[in-house]
């Protein structure tokens, strides 16, 4: 089943957005999407960042999640300020 994940930052100091937004572009340069992940969604604020991503199992988003962590710590990013995860019952694209 589908599995969507939800992980949200909070700025600790005005070069974390600058930072995440790097870090975003870099992993998202359109070469290669990561295995199992069908949508991706990333909101940027003063507040914030939020990552929204369905992914085809629990387990694919796990070995993401697991894989990038190093590079976030990198950067010098915080670690998320929220991490939730739910089963998808219904995934609809206009």
């Amino acid at each position: 089943m589908a599995q969507c994940t939800i992980v949200e930052f909070e700025w600790g100091d005005t070069g974390a957005r600058a930072r995440f937004e790097a870090a975003v572009a870099a992993a998202s340069d359109g070469t290669v999407t990561p295995e199992g992940r069908l949508a991706r969604i990333v909101g940027i604020d003063e507040r914030g960042a939020r990552v929204v991503e369905v992914w085809t199992t629990a387990a694919d988003a796990q070995r993401f999640a697991e894989a990038t962590a190093p590079a976030l710590a990198d950067v010098g990013m915080p670690a998320p300020s929220r991490v939730d995860s739910f089963e998808v019952t219904r995934y609809d694209v206009a």
